[in-house]
């Protein structure tokens, strides 16, 4: 009886190391540490979701996004959150122009739930 249960817990613990050995994390500039649910396009097909698939340019993270591509400027897993800019907007030029616009219909996916955007309405003046 010992045997099997020596044999249950080996093969458990083989289990636990490969799985987190298959997928491990990827890095792109700037930018390590990319984890499920994101993936580099180079990693492996089980890791991460393709919806949530980064490229790695010239050491910049890119993520498409409504036909627009984005450059990706942190990911942050514990508040579940991407930052992202327009290529298009050029940092010390307050006059360039966004290459990719957002609308409210972005933000909603047939599948799930909404996004939810937080709005804080305007107080009464009384």
């Amino acid at each position: 009886m010992w045997r099997e249960r020596a044999l249950i817990v080996l093969l458990f613990l083989l289990h636990l190391i490969h799985g987190e050995n298959a997928c491990p994390p990827s890095s792109c500039g700037k930018i390590s540490n990319i984890s499920h649910p994101f993936r580099l396009k180079e990693d492996p097909k089980g890791c991460g979701l393709s919806s949530y698939e980064l490229s790695c340019e010239n050491n910049i993270a890119l993520f498409s996004l409504y036909s627009g591509t984005f450059h990706v400027q942190a990911i942050n897993y514990n508040n579940f959150t991407i930052r992202v800019v327009d290529p298009g907007l050029q940092q010390t030029n307050c006059s360039s122009l966004p290459r990719y616009f957002f609308s409210p219909s972005n933000f909603t996916h047939s599948d799930y739930q909404p996004y939810l955007l937080p709005y804080n309405p305007p107080k009464d003046d009384k």
